[in-house]
């Protein structure tokens, strides 16, 4: 069940310090008014619920940039929901280093680049153990609006992998302004993962997740989008057949759609983290899909 505001964590604006374990098994409560205070947060509403939403950006003109590449990261609970567990890596890391790293990735990329802390993690307020569910992508969608205001950002990217790839799909239900999506080992499919485990239940306890193909609309196609299904089909956290079923749906309204396998890295052969926001950088600086496609055929991993 969803904690009570009296069991969430404080909001913490701090730069400097690390991420916290709690924050992200707890959640995040924060004021508008607290929200306003941080140079990097947007406040996010959604009817009467609302969110201060940490964001990192990298590559603009003195803040403005007429487009830019949307990350938001994999889930950060893993585990049994009576024992979840967050990754050290995550726990190593502060606002500040966050910035470092969408520097670099901004670089490498050559692209305007922004990472967004989903509700609850990174600095964000909410709770993480409510992802996939209906709220989650729509204060995202609130939080991306907030920020092409603030930075005159007109066409969006999207790119993530896993849990981030799950607000990838799950965007393109809503929004008009997307050119490219890159939803990679993304679980755009979350039911049909939880029952092909045997389980009657989402891994975050729920059981209403948020199913983008059975929201998307015939109007996407008009928006021009393209969209690439980035996976490997030796996965092992999220089969491929999951994420083909985004693809299959994009095909039959029309949408640009392209299916793409890459080398996932980890144990589970998982990660394409890096892939995701490489075929999206491309997308956006009008690589044609058949260039995308040789760049593929070069080989993808991580």
């Amino acid at each position: 069940k969803p904690l009570t505001p009296q069991e969430h964590v404080d909001f913490n604006p701090s730069q400097d310090e690390l991420f916290s374990e709690s924050a992200v098994k707890r959640g995040v409560k924060a004021s508008e008014a607290e929200c306003r205070k941080v140079e990097g947060a947007v406040w996010a509403a959604v009817g009467s619920d609302a969110e201060c939403i940490r964001y990192w950006h990298a590559g603009f003109t003195d803040g403005k940039a007429p487009k830019a590449l949307f990350y938001f990261d994999a889930d950060l609970l893993t585990g049994n929901p009576a024992n979840f567990e967050v990754p050290t890596h995550y726990l190593r890391a502060s606002p500040k280093s966050r910035q470092a790293a969408t520097s670099a990735v901004a670089a490498r990329l050559g692209v305007p680049y922004v990472f967004v802390g989903r509700p609850g993690v990174f600095g964000s307020s909410g709770d993480h153990r409510q992802r996939r569910r209906p709220l989650e992508a729509k204060l995202m969608s609130a939080a991306i609006d907030a920020i092409k205001e603030r930075h005159g950002i007109r066409k969006i990217s999207v790119a993530s992998f896993s849990g981030g790839g799950h607000v990838v799909a799950s965007l393109l239900t809503m929004r008009s302004d997307v050119e490219c999506a890159v939803p990679a080992s993304a679980n755009s499919a979350p039911k049909m993962r939880w029952t092909m485990r045997g389980l009657t239940q989402d891994l975050t306890g729920y059981s209403d997740s948020f199913e983008p193909g059975e929201h998307l609309s015939a109007a996407l196609a008009a928006t021009g989008v393209r969209v690439f299904v980035l996976g490997d089909p030796g996965d092992m956290n999220v089969p491929w057949s999951t994420q083909l079923v985004l693809a299959k749906r994009l095909k039959q309204l029309g949408v640009a759609v392209e299916e793409l396998e890459g080398e996932g890295t980890g144990p589970a052969r998982h990660d394409l983290a890096g892939s995701s926001t490489l075929i999206g950088s491309m997308c956006m600086k009008g690589a044609t899909t058949q260039e995308i496609l040789e760049r593929v055929k070069q080989g993808l991993k991580g």
